[in-house]
């Protein structure tokens, strides 16, 4: 016999379902993001237009980039389990990103 459990955002990918990065950022990585599926064992989260990602290092790091699991030329981290935070610069990126549960207009 088979289960089926209803499974909340949150519980399935261990974060929320919804993410928004503010800050006046180069480049521009701010908008919302959706989590959408696991990278390093934790959920991962999108830009809408598919071209940010925020992502999990498997160690101690989020990270904001342009290509899921690789930080490039242009990215911001945060040192913490918790991907909601101020993020520091990386690369030749410039700006003070934070990242927020939810949406932003």
């Amino acid at each position: 016999m088979q289960h089926t459990f209803p499974c909340r955002p949150f519980c399935c990918w261990g974060i929320a379902s919804r993410h928004a990065v503010t800050g006046t950022l180069v480049p521009d990585a701010t908008c919302n993001y959706t989590t959408v599926g696991w990278h390093n064992g934790k959920g991962y989260a999108r830009r809408a237009d598919g071209a940010y990602y925020i992502w999990w290092d498997g160690i101690d790091t989020w990270t904001i980039s342009a290509v899921l699991g690789v930080q490039g030329t242009d990215y911001w981290t945060r040192t913490d389990p918790d991907i909601n935070g101020v993020y520091v610069i990386g690369g030749t990126a410039t700006g003070e990103a934070t990242v927020a549960v939810g949406t932003h207009p």
